[in-house]
């Protein structure tokens, strides 16, 4: 099951691990989101203001069905704004996680499971996302060690960091924030079409509409092959 509900249902039950409470606050949202020790400060941040958002998104799907009445589904707004108001990033986690109840989390589980029935989202498994974010990362590689034109080479690395970023933020966005991402991707073409077409004719051009295309397919998005191919031809010709 994966939609909004069920991601912050899935960080707030990790954040109650009771071995994280006397951590630093970031240490323990390093934890909970699975980020490398080494993670940069500002981007762990980043991270987090991304779980922020996710009770907004939750409240705004389940608004769409007049029968899940916000006072039934939506009460634990309320606590969870005062338990992430607490956050401060010179105390413990203990500050934030202690706020959290359990009564709120079945809550919130309701809300994940109204939404799987109504609007599923689609399930990635790690594996396929490996997969895709290594020739990603090699591609994003190979184009920064390459000749390209500045203006070619930014272009590139900008669209592939999109994905990239998206990837990694799937347990907090999930597939939307994937799906969101390669529309940007494909958006750009019709934005900057001549940086896009230049783009294309490069040597590594082939390479990044492959590892678009994958990702097309890793969301099962209806004949994406040919609908991504098909779509950006049209506007780079």
């Amino acid at each position: 099951m994966s939609n909004p509900a069920q991601r912050l249902h899935t960080i707030l039950t990790r954040s109650k691990r009771k071995e994280l409470a006397a951590n630093k606050m970031l240490v323990g949202w390093r934890n909970v989101l699975n980020q490398p020790d080494d993670i940069d400060d500002l981007i762990l941040m980043s991270k987090i203001g991304k779980v922020f958002t996710l009770p907004s998104i939750v409240a705004t799907h389940i608004a769409r069905f007049p029968d899940l009445a916000p006072n039934r589904y939506l009460a634990w707004r309320s606590d969870l704004t005062a338990a992430f108001r607490a956050i401060t990033f010179n105390t413990t986690f203990g500050q934030f996680s202690n706020r959290l109840s359990d009564s709120m989390l079945v809550n919130i589980d309701f809300c994940a499971d109204a939404l799987d029935r109504r609007m599923p989202e689609k399930d990635i498994s790690q594996e396929e996302f490996d997969g895709i974010r290594q020739s990603a990362w090699s591609l994003y590689e190979e184009i920064l060690k390459s000749d390209l034109p500045p203006n070619v080479s930014r272009y590139l690395l900008d669209q592939l960091y999109l994905i990239i970023e998206a990837i990694d933020d799937y347990e907090i966005t999930g597939a939307a924030g994937l799906e969101r991402s390669l529309n940007a991707v494909i958006g750009s073409v019709a934005t900057d079409r001549e940086t896009a077409k230049q783009a294309d004719t490069s040597s590594v051009g082939k390479q990044f509409w492959g590892v678009m295309t994958r990702v097309a397919l890793l969301l099962k998005i209806g004949k994406a092959v040919f609908e991504l191919e098909e779509g950006v031809r049209k506007l780079l010709h």
